[in-house]
């Protein structure tokens, strides 16, 4: 009698995880009826995870899409949708809140702004920080337009000069992270000699070396993050300790900027001119002064524990800006020179746009900048810049979100249950032929006065900074900072190819080019 009881509970035992592990995802979820991209992909989620481990993602995604439509099935608990109607404006628009993919993002074990994954945290945060980064505020902002001036005429162009008369030819991924990071820093910390990145080539490349180290390893955290911290545990890392080590030393360093920007705000308080340097640390000022008017508490914060543990979630937030700004600018920038370089006639047509600028940011023309204003006024300028974010990407890869607890329908699904991850990728937004005629080709002409109904669309489709209340803060700073690095290369200066050796952009969630290197040769205009 117990045999036969102990036979027919493990009998019910096996039918119950046939049932939920295999019968209930495949034939009767809601997700049933969205089309799977892999044979195993509505039962396990192994398919995936491993296309996401040999970082094949992205094009996997999007030759999904283009097999079966705007709406696939992942995972047995995921989807990737490839649309604006009912598909970007119900899940992005709609504030769907962020899954435990974004816990990567923390710095010092505490949340910041893009990590956090409520909706309404996330919105108190972002107030806090938005009126620096609104377009009028960075375009009128004179520490920025001093900042700008200093990169560009004091550090940039003679770096270029001095390679063109030479006649060398230059590496310039390495040196647009050196650019970008210098711009950002200087809004975030203000400019001071501790962040010259383009001068100061070995701290350049000991900072890169960390950022790069700790990017190598991010799936584990990513998607599967409880198994790599039990493992973890157990003293079996999956993150080989370096990576540690990596993210210890960039935020040391961030540390440090932050109690510099403090002491330079304190100085400036006190009027001493010797201990204040450069210009005002814009946005650090801005949060600390919107904490300290209205605290809001960031996850991981812990209460008490004296200064440092009040500094840590400004040291968090201002690290997040400053990888972000620097990264996506960097790749961005890299693509721009290369296209710009394949394309010599719209190089001229380019540089005969900016050379009109007044004050002119010719060499040795230091004494002002054109404004931000009229540079937004170059159709062709803007142009250039636009489709080089809408095929260059930096961050092509999926962006995930996660369901509400209340069933919703999604690209005409069935309502779908809570907890389902749901995401979308500007890769496969962007090459929409039906928006983006030859959609893999660079053509900036496409945004020089389409059509109404046509420019309507292309920006309904333009995805390089997200969508909703989570769209990127940065966009406008970011939008500024190319164009003026971009209008004072090609008002001094020809560039072409010499060495595009593994150009093509790698595959993942932020990417630059596979062989991570383009040198170009700069000759004077």
């Amino acid at each position: 009698m117990t045999s036969s009881l102990l036979a027919i509970t493990s009998l019910a035992v096996v039918v119950l995880l046939i049932y939920k592990f295999l019968v209930y995802p495949t034939c009767v979820s809601p997700l049933s009826k969205i089309p799977a991209a892999h044979l195993t992909a509505s039962w396990s989620p192994l398919w995936i995870l491993w296309i996401r481990y040999t970082r094949g993602e992205v094009q996997t995604i999007h030759e999904a899409h283009r097999k079966f439509g705007p709406l696939v099935r992942l995972g047995p608990n995921e989807v990737s949708i490839n649309c604006v109607d009912g598909g970007l404006r119900t899940v992005y628009a709609g504030a769907f809140d962020k899954p435990f993919f974004y816990d990567q993002f923390r710095n010092y074990g505490i949340s910041n702004m893009f990590s956090t994954k409520e909706s309404k945290p996330h919105a108190a945060r972002k107030r806090l920080l938005s009126h620096v980064y609104s377009k009028s505020f960075v375009q009128s902002s004179p520490d920025l337009c001093d900042a700008t001036r200093i990169i560009l005429h004091h550090r940039l162009l003679p770096s270029l000069d001095s390679v063109a008369t030479r006649g060398l030819s230059l590496e310039v991924l390495g040196l647009n992270y050196a650019v970008t990071m210098d711009f950002i820093s200087s809004y975030l910390f203000g400019l001071s000699r501790e962040n010259n990145f383009i001068r100061d080539v070995e701290m350049r490349k000991r900072f890169l070396s960390w950022h790069f180290k700790r990017s190598e390893h991010a799936f584990w955290y990513q998607e599967i993050p409880r198994v790599t911290q039990w493992l973890q545990r157990i003293g079996l890392h999956l993150v080989p300790r370096w990576v540690d080590t990596a993210n210890a030393n960039i935020q040391s360093y961030v540390l440090h900027l932050c109690r510099a920007a403090e002491q330079s705000i304190q100085a400036a308080s006190d009027h001493d001119h010797e201990k204040a340097h450069g210009t005002r640390p814009v946005v650090y000022s801005q949060l600390t002064d919107a904490l300290k008017r209205a605290p809001v508490k960031a996850e991981g914060q812990k209460g008490g524990g004296g200064a440092e543990a009040d500094e840590l979630p400004v040291a968090s937030e201002m690290l997040d800006h400053l990888i972000a700004g620097m990264d996506t600018s960097a790749i961005t920038l890299t693509y721009l020179l290369w296209e710009m370089s394949r394309h010599a006639e719209l190089q001229a047509s380019v540089r005969k746009e900016v050379c009109r600028l007044s004050p002119s940011l010719a060499i040795g023309n230091d004494s002002g900048l054109p404004s931000a204003r009229s540079l937004d006024a170059l159709p062709l300028l803007h142009a250039v810049v636009m489709e080089t974010l809408r095929l260059h990407c930096p961050i092509p890869g999926s962006q995930p979100r996660q369901t509400p607890s209340k069933p919703t329908s999604i690209v005409g699904s069935p309502p779908l249950p809570g907890g389902v991850r749901v995401s979308a990728q500007a890769y496969s937004l962007h090459r929409n032929e039906n928006v983006f005629s030859d959609a893999e080709a660079w053509v900036p002409q496409r945004w020089l006065d389409p059509p109404p109904e046509t420019k309507d669309e292309m920006a309904r489709w333009f995805w390089a900074f997200g969508s909703g209340g989570r769209m990127c803060v940065g966009s406008n700073f970011a939008m500024q900072e190319l164009k003026y690095v971009t209008a004072a290369v090609y008002t001094n200066f020809t560039t072409t190819v010499v060495d595009d050796t593994g150009i093509e952009q790698e595959d993942g969630y932020t990417t630059g080019p596979r062989g991570n290197q383009l040198t170009l040769k700069f000759t004077r205009a």
